[in-house]
């Protein structure tokens, strides 16, 4: 949602329940058909629960943009001329090559190019993503996992393949 699109969108999702659409469906033929009941019987109920959903998805909506803010806005590590480059994580852009520390969050989908560990591994949670908090193992690309110094990783030539996108995170 933005501000400008917020209504028509909400009630479009609204007008989606069949049970909205039926009262509304229903209201429309009491104004125009001479109806024993009166339309207010339920035009009040159904502008009542459209406002009240309203509200709260704006709310929730309102409230994910301040996280998301939150998240956008936090500082990270970012390989660039040379040197590490402390910035903030909406400024990250693909290819960048960032450093993440023990008991950050990730800012972005990110391939593990290199560790700390002798073996070349890290620990995760993705909690985050799919509520899961045990951690699991991740390993570094075998080719890159002795890149420990940040010159070895601005020097670093390499094409990265992957899926698409999907909704499934299994």
């Amino acid at each position: 949602y933005t501000v400008w699109n917020f209504v028509p969108k909400n009630l479009f999702e609204q007008f989606r329940r069949i049970a909205n659409f039926y009262f509304l469906i229903i209201f429309l033929v009491q104004l125009m058909i001479d109806t024993p009941t009166s339309p207010v019987t339920s035009g009040l109920p159904l502008f009542f629960v459209i406002t009240v959903t309203a509200i709260k998805q704006g709310y929730e909506d309102w409230l994910r943009h301040k996280a998301d803010n939150e998240v956008n806005g936090a500082p990270v590590f970012v390989v660039r001329s040379g040197s590490l480059v402390q910035t903030r994580s909406k400024n990250i852009r693909v290819g960048d090559i960032v450093r993440v520390a023990k008991d950050e969050t990730f800012p972005a989908d990110l391939v593990l190019l290199s560790s700390d560990r002798a073996d070349g591994t890290c620990h995760i949670t993705t909690a985050s993503l799919d509520g899961e908090t045990n951690l699991k193992t991740h390993f570094s690309v075998p080719e890159t996992s002795v890149c420990q110094s940040v010159s070895q990783l601005e020097a670093l030539q390499a094409v990265v393949e992957c899926q698409q996108p999907e909704a499934d995170l299994y």
